[in-house]
């Protein structure tokens, strides 16, 4: 039988190349030969330990694959196409089981199961549930969705999670509320992403602490990047209808709640952890002074999936982020430049020796 290969986090900190046997996949699943793995914001925080629960695991979880095995079986995407072996897929990193009391509510970002598949230790069959790895296991429950010929593989990883991730954003903005400027507190690929995934004519201030970011930013139609950001006239004023928070810092909070105007909204996804110490003083009688509106985006649906790989399949701005790529077997190296922004995408790409380039 033959082997793949895992980059696991463990449990006590720093990161384990392991090789498991490729299992075949379950019915209504598949096993895929990971193309490439986009270094999240999160996997950063994650190998920092930044998550309450999750050790042991295999990290990664942006990417793009291609399918080697069914089981025999047919296997469609979510626009009901058949998938065939060597088809590039991108899914969704969480599950969606459709019976549980979330699900039957519409609410199937906050499925009951999400993370039954994920965030597991390498030692537990099948192995390959993370994306930092030679394969993936794709779980019948997971979204998926067949990337057209014309995509890049460096474009098609954002479909998962960044390019859907801040499309959701998007349909969470209170419609009624101005095309903008608004904030955007993030210069990654998250953020920029809730750029180009707003309508047309919507404008944007993007600020970051990183100028070079700020900089990558100003590629983008419609934005202006801000390594400062304008004074605000007392602790009731605001500069901005809508602030996305795409920053993973807890100080980004305190920032949206300075700059949002009254009557606006922010609108929180970057900031996921919660350790003891992700913590940040404010005053919250000023929400209730200023009627602010806080909406919080986890994970999203499938429809936002499908209008990812279809604006991934026009062209677009995010093929502008500059991009660094590095092997399996440099993961660490990736993290750690990708926590340093030393570029607009990190990936990892198996097969690849070394990095950096």
């Amino acid at each position: 039988m033959t082997n793949g290969v895992t980059v696991n986090l463990l449990a006590g900190g720093g990161l384990e190349r392991r090789e498991h046997p490729l299992l075949p996949p379950r019915p209504g699943g598949a096993l895929l030969a990971v193309e490439r793995a986009n270094v999240c914001g999160s996997d950063v925080h994650l190998w920092r330990g930044g998550h309450p629960t999750l050790n042991d695991c295999v990290l990664g979880h942006e990417f793009v694959g291609r399918v080697v095995d069914t089981g025999g079986a047919a296997l469609h995407d979510a626009r009901g196409e058949l998938l065939a072996e060597g088809d590039r897929v991108v899914c969704s990193y969480f599950r969606v089981c459709g019976t549980c009391a979330m699900c039957e509510a519409g609410r199937t970002n906050l499925c009951e199961r999400t993370y039954d598949s994920w965030g597991r230790s390498s030692l537990q069959a099948p192995h390959f549930r993370g994306a930092f790895a030679s394969h993936y296991h794709l779980h019948p429950e997971q979204i998926r969705v067949k990337v057209p010929a014309g995509v890049p593989g460096s474009l098609a990883a954002l479909a998962n999670c960044a390019l859907a991730q801040g499309l959701a954003v998007v349909d969470a903005i209170r419609p009624e509320l101005p095309a903008g400027p608004g904030l955007v507190i993030g210069a990654g690929a998250l953020g920029l992403s809730t750029v180009v995934g707003a309508p047309a004519g919507t404008t944007w201030d993007v600020h970051d602490r990183v100028a070079e970011r700020c900089r990558i930013a100003e590629l983008f139609p419609g934005v202006r990047g801000r390594a400062e950001l304008p004074p605000v006239a007392g602790i009731l004023g605001g500069n901005y209808d809508v602030v996305v928070v795409a920053a993973g810092s807890p100080e980004a909070f305190a920032t949206a709640l300075e700059q949002v105007r009254p009557g606006g909204q922010i609108v929180m996804m970057g900031i996921i952890n919660a350790r003891p110490t992700d913590v940040v003083a404010i005053r919250p009688g000023v929400l209730t002074r200023k009627g602010v509106t806080v909406s919080s985006v986890i994970r999203y649906h499938e429809r936002h999936l499908l209008a990812a790989v279809d604006l991934l399949s026009r062209p677009t701005p995010l093929d502008r982020l500059p991009l660094v790529e590095y092997g399996l077997d440099a993961a660490e190296d990736a993290l750690a430049a990708a926590e340093c922004h030393k570029s607009g995408r990190v990936s990892l790409v198996p097969g690849l020796d070394g990095g950096d380039r």
